[in-house]
């Protein structure tokens, strides 16, 4: 068995954090929800992200090429104007597979940001989604007891602006709360 065979691999994925302020508006509307929706996962707040790009099982040995690549895309990037608007689901509204919190603002810049992510990583190996970017904040996983109505997203969380500035690499610790860690965080502009 070569060293390549044995090197570990990290499950990662790139995004956007959030602030606190951002967070804690999530917090409050899923607990308001929690009282009348019962969903097999409920995002823990320090979990909350847009993400960019989905890595996937990655090689250690290969952490260092996408941080570099990551660098040279925030030191080009301006920051981005964001604000929660509204919620919805993914999947049908009876067993929805994501609830998430809706956003606006610079929605532009954020995809344009999201293509230059993906455009710098597929020669390192890692792949575009084949379907449309769809920025969210995922808050939820699968509904198991409740029903969706569109009363209940009409509001979604109380309404928070932010000026997104920098970008992180994120390492996804299963079965762990919160689940994600920071592996490296780059700002734009530097």
């Amino acid at each position: 068995m070569n060293a390549a065979e044995t090197e570990p691999v990290m499950r990662l994925f790139i995004a956007i954090p959030l602030p606190k302020v951002v967070s804690d508006s999530i917090t409050r509307w899923t607990q308001e929800l929690g009282t009348q929706l019962s969903f097999r996962k409920w995002v823990h707040p320090q979990d909350y992200h847009i993400t960019l790009q989905f890595l996937g099982d990655t090689k250690a040995g290969s952490v260092e090429s996408v941080v570099s690549s990551l660098r040279t895309i925030a030191a080009a990037q301006q920051p981005i104007q964001l604000s929660l608007q509204g919620a919805g689901v993914f999947g049908p509204a009876s067993a929805p597979r994501i609830l998430w919190a809706g956003i606006s603002g610079e929605l532009e810049k954020l995809e344009h940001l999201q293509q230059r992510v993906t455009s710098a990583m597929a020669p390192l190996g890692f792949a575009a989604e084949d379907r449309p970017y769809r920025p969210h904040i995922t808050a939820a996983r699968k509904l198991t007891d409740g029903n969706i109505t569109s009363d209940l997203l009409s509001t979604g969380p109380e309404p928070a602006s932010w000026t997104a500035d920098g970008l992180v690499l994120f390492r996804t610790n299963m079965h762990s709360s919160p689940m994600y860690e920071i592996l490296g965080k780059m700002e734009f502009g530097s």
